[in-house]
């Protein structure tokens, strides 16, 4: 069981492997929002390698146990995907961006496997439908 009371679909070792090396990713998802907010001018660059970090974190989360890493870097895969196509930067990237990375440090943090709660599942729905908005 985790700390939330959850069951763990996955062995404890490969879900510390996978917590080691998404800890780096979150470290260069963090680097990368600054340059996105700070530096325009690489801005697209800059989310285009973002974009290939969270589709490997949304391909590996269900994997490891982490199927809500799967649906909020969905959503973030899909944001991503969306502004590296485009010509500019539309105004709430930098926040939604910064927003998927936060719910994704957060399941990692409080160890949310499987589903999880409630609220959690709320916030993913939330991110999901704001990027909808974007895209379409």
């Amino acid at each position: 069981m985790s700390r939330t009371g959850q069951n763990i679909y996955a062995d404890e070792e490969l879900v510390e492997l996978y917590r080691s090396g998404i800890e780096e990713d979150f470290s260069t998802l963090d680097r990368i929002l600054d340059e996105i907010q700070n530096n325009s001018d690489k801005a697209f660059k800059a989310m285009d390698q973002a974009r290939c970090i969270v589709h490997n974190i949304k391909g590996q989360g269900t994997s490891f146990g982490f199927p809500l890493m799967t649906r909020i870097g969905d959503s973030f895969y899909t944001l991503l995907k969306h502004q590296v196509a485009q010509d500019t930067l539309h105004l709430s990237t930098p926040q939604l961006y910064e927003a998927h990375l936060k719910a994704m440090k957060s399941v990692i943090e409080n160890e949310i496997l499987g589903d999880g709660p409630e609220i959690f599942q709320q916030v993913a729905d939330s991110l999901k439908e704001k990027v909808v908005q974007i895209v379409d």
